[in-house]
Formats: C-alpha cells, structure tokens, sequence
C-alpha cells in the first residue's frame, strides 16, 4: 500500500507517516498543524495529512523545537520573522 495519499491531485502523507519519518510523536505533529505553522493540512479517510510539499518546513520546526528547545509559539515568530521561503506564515487564516 502506497504512503502517498492524493487530495484535490496533491500528495500527502498521512501525520502517523510524518511523525515517523522525523522521529516525533503524533500528538506534537498535531500541535504544530493546529497552531497553524503548516500551511497544506487536510483531513482524510485516513485522518489528518499533511502535504508533501511541506515537509521541509516539518523538517525546519522539528530542527527548531530540537536544536534550539524552542516551543511552537516561539517557533512560529522565527519563522515569520525569516520570511519562511515555503510561503507558510504560521497563521492558521492564510
């Protein structure tokens, strides 16, 4: 069975996929979706996903929260104030 899930002709992964492939918890995964930090999240039959096109800011927040021990508000500001090149700004409006 394949991990790629399509929504609307755009890959996903499934957040159990993610979590495992960065060495996270779901519920932290979560989190992050619900605090708005990634841009590309939907729900499935499978439960929420998040798109492939995303996981390289999965990959910067996971950095920041492990490297820098920052929490997810915190990260959300570095972000914004780097001008996140992915385009997500860390609201959950945009």
């Amino acid at each position: 069975m394949s991990q790629l899930i399509y929504i609307g002709g755009e890959q996903f992964l499934s957040l159990e996929v993610v979590a495992e492939l960065y060495k996270v918890k779901t519920v932290w995964l979560h989190e992050v979706c619900a605090q708005g930090l990634l841009a590309s999240s939907e729900h499935s039959d499978v439960g929420l996903c998040i798109a492939a096109v995303e996981l390289d800011r999965v990959g910067t927040i996971v950095r920041l929260h492990r490297g820098l021990e920052l929490d997810l508000e915190h990260i959300a500001l570095v972000l914004d104030s780097e001008g996140d090149p992915s385009g997500s700004t860390g609201s959950a409006g945009d």
